[in-house]
């Protein structure tokens, strides 16, 4: 069965084991608040993880490069979650941008908020960026890890076992083929 297209638009959650629902929308300008509030949450290690380097916060053009995305070349979605009545809360990101050399290439990352991780957010996020990434003609994507990011490395093993690796520098690169269309995404993955 086919998904559809756009799935994570507008209406599209996952659903946590206990029962919590978690809302799931692409990043905009107007998620610039919602992710440097996210980034203030994440511990130095998963920064260092995501970022390769210590860092507390974004710069305003860091902000503005995360979120100005054109949805074709660079597209994100991120995952929000409301504490009871409290505000709205970013607690997730996947992205990809499609590389220079190859039109049908694009690199990932994914980032969940510590409090969150382990819950499934990252294996739901990365099966959805992965068919909005088909539906725009991207056939591999590349993911750049540090050697030591064992969730991560695990994350995408699950994910895509058919994944090659290789050494990137110091780094990691797993090499994901996609599938020629988009696959059903269940409410947790």
């Amino acid at each position: 069965m086919r998904i559809q297209a756009e799935q994570g638009l507008t209406g599209d959650s996952i659903v946590l084991p206990r029962g919590s629902r978690l809302a799931i929308r692409p990043v905009t300008l107007a998620s610039k608040p919602l992710i440097a509030a996210a980034m203030a949450r994440l511990s130095p290690e998963s920064i260092r993880r995501r970022f390769f380097a210590p860092r507390r916060e974004l710069s305003e053009p860091e902000l503005h490069r995360l979120t100005a995305l054109d949805g074709w070349n660079q597209y994100a979605l991120g995952v929000c979650d409301r504490v009871g009545n409290g505000p709205l809360e970013g607690v997730g990101v996947a992205r990809f941008a499609r590389t220079p050399e190859a039109s049908t290439t694009a690199e990932i990352a994914i980032t969940i908020v510590d409090a969150y991780q382990g819950r499934g957010i990252g294996k739901a996020l990365i099966a959805r960026l992965a068919n909005a990434a088909t539906t725009r003609g991207i056939r591999t994507l590349h993911a750049i890890v540090l050697p030591d990011n064992a969730p991560i490395i695990a994350l995408l093993q699950r994910f895509a076992p058919w994944a090659r690796w290789r050494r990137d520098g110091d780094n990691l690169m797993a090499v994901i083929p996609l599938p020629a269309e988009p696959v059903v995404v269940s409410a947790l993955g």
